[in-house]
């Protein structure tokens, strides 16, 4: 994999409230499957400003969270961090997080003192519960395996580093 992106793929979450631990539950089940060398998993849960840091030297970051854009749970979205920008600045109502600083902003704070990635993805899918537990509500926990699919496809995109994006 000589030419190949170096890949970051953090999951964020609170894996006590439900569906909130999506991206979290997505890196566990990335852990048991055969990634590329090129890529680097971490779960941030509830901590994103720690572990922004860690991204550095990683020519990609894709952070995996719940999504709220207001469509049917289980919706998997996929976002650049300039088209979140875009639409920040268009009053869009896209929540990429449900923490209490948005990720958006988190990133932004970090770019000021990290060298982070030139390419940033976000991840994720419409949460079905919010509630307290540690389980993915039914309705995500089936739409999981489409969620690695698509992450997966995301990593296979950073194999050439003049192609895939």
């Amino acid at each position: 994999m000589a030419g190949a992106k170096r890949v970051i793929v953090i999951g964020v979450g609170n894996t006590l409230l439900s569906d909130e631990g999506l991206g979290v539950k997505a890196v566990e089940r990335l852990e048991k499957t055969n990634l590329p060398q090129n890529v680097r998993l971490f779960d941030a849960g509830v901590s994103l400003p720690r572990t922004l840091p860690l991204a550095q030297g990683f020519d990609k970051m894709v952070i995996i969270d719940a999504i709220k854009a207001g469509k049917k749970p289980g919706t998997i979205h996929r976002f650049t961090l300039e088209e979140i920008e875009r639409g920040q600045k268009k009053k869009a109502r896209i929540s990429l997080s449900l923490h209490e600083l948005d990720v958006p902003g988190m990133i932004a704070l970090e770019k000021l003192v990290t060298k982070l990635p030139r390419q940033i993805v976000f991840i994720g899918m419409e949460p079905a519960s919010i509630s307290p537990g540690t389980s993915l509500s039914p309705v995500i926990e089936e739409k999981m395996e489409s969620l690695i699919s698509r992450i997966r496809r995301e990593i296979r995109g950073s194999e050439s580093v003049n192609g895939g994006l």
